[in-house]
């Protein structure tokens, strides 16, 4: 069996016992795990946990008193390049601080024979962050339900509507062969900022920086919470908005569809700035789930 062992442990969030700790703050008001199963998926957002772990607790807190899912199909972008250009996890187990968590590799098969474009390829996976911080969170709430969860992880280095439908449609139908519940999780920030990442579309004080951020990851934000995968695109090519996950988020919202889901709720949104202060980098993040 295979072992993707951690590669931003210590950076992106604690690689000892503190995780432990941090994750036990962002969950201070988690109430009793749920048994309605209304969710379908979930948005999360993939920077340090010191910016965007609480955003991220948002989704997996709604998503737990829901009530949690046989299996969490996580999918987010390709930062490193290495890989297939759509990358499924197959069969072994995850490492973090909190230990292993297996792969779902019935399901991991199923997505990929069921899909026109994705492949069965660990080496996407090797250093990429965006869907390795999502996992402790994942770890954190089935040991304090006693249940066993397992994880398909998917990372996209084509992002567009295309992608979004084949893999919606894909993880959809996967599910429904093999009787599995799923919840799809889309691992994404959102408008990266500043001179550090070579986009300054436009100028304002610090203090008003963030507003006029929010103002354009609403734009993108309102056609998720409305489930138009196209209006989604067609906002972010017409703005050149800098999300980094579209195609997973344009998956979610896929799936959410074709699984019912009827409304969309944002739960949090926030900057970087609010705890950096900086402007030579400033991204958004945002807490969304989907119900039937």
């Amino acid at each position: 069996m295979s072992v993707r062992y951690p590669a931003v442990a210590g950076s992106f969030y604690p690689g000892d016992g503190t995780l432990m700790e941090m994750l036990q703050e962002f969950f201070s008001d988690l109430g009793e795990e749920g048994r309605e199963r209304k969710i379908t998926a979930g948005v999360a957002p993939h920077a340090g946990y010191v910016f965007s772990g609480y955003t991220a607790s948002r989704t997996y807190k709604a998503i737990f008193e829901d009530g949690l899912p046989e299996t969490f199909v996580i999918l987010g972008p390709n930062h490193t390049g290495l890989g297939s250009p759509i990358a499924i996890y197959p069969k072994g187990e995850w490492l973090t601080p909190l230990g292993s968590i297996e792969v779902d590799f019935e399901m991991a098969k199923a997505i990929a024979k069921l899909s026109g474009i994705a492949d069965l390829d660990e080496t996407a996976h090797t250093y990429e962050h965006s869907i390795e911080v999502q996992v402790p969170f994942i770890q954190y709430l089935a040991e304090k339900a006693g249940k066993e969860v397992r994880i398909v992880p998917v990372v996209l280095g084509i992002q567009d509507e295309d992608v979004a439908q084949d893999l919606g449609k894909a993880i959809f139908e996967a599910s429904g062969e093999l009787g599995k519940d799923v919840v799809v999780i889309a691992s994404t920030d959102f408008m990266h900022y500043g001179p550090m990442y070579g986009y300054v579309p436009f100028r304002a004080r610090a203090e008003e920086l963030p507003h006029r951020i929010k103002e354009w990851d609403f734009r993108v934000i309102r056609r998720i919470l409305d489930f138009d995968v196209e209006g989604m695109f067609r906002e972010l090519r017409e703005m050149r908005h800098t999300m980094c996950g579209p195609g997973g988020v344009g998956t979610a919202v896929v799936y959410s569809r074709l699984a019912g889901a009827v409304e969309a709720e944002l739960l949090h949104y926030t900057t970087s700035f609010e705890v950096s202060r900086s402007t030579d980098a400033i991204v958004g993040y945002a807490s969304i789930v989907m119900r039937k």
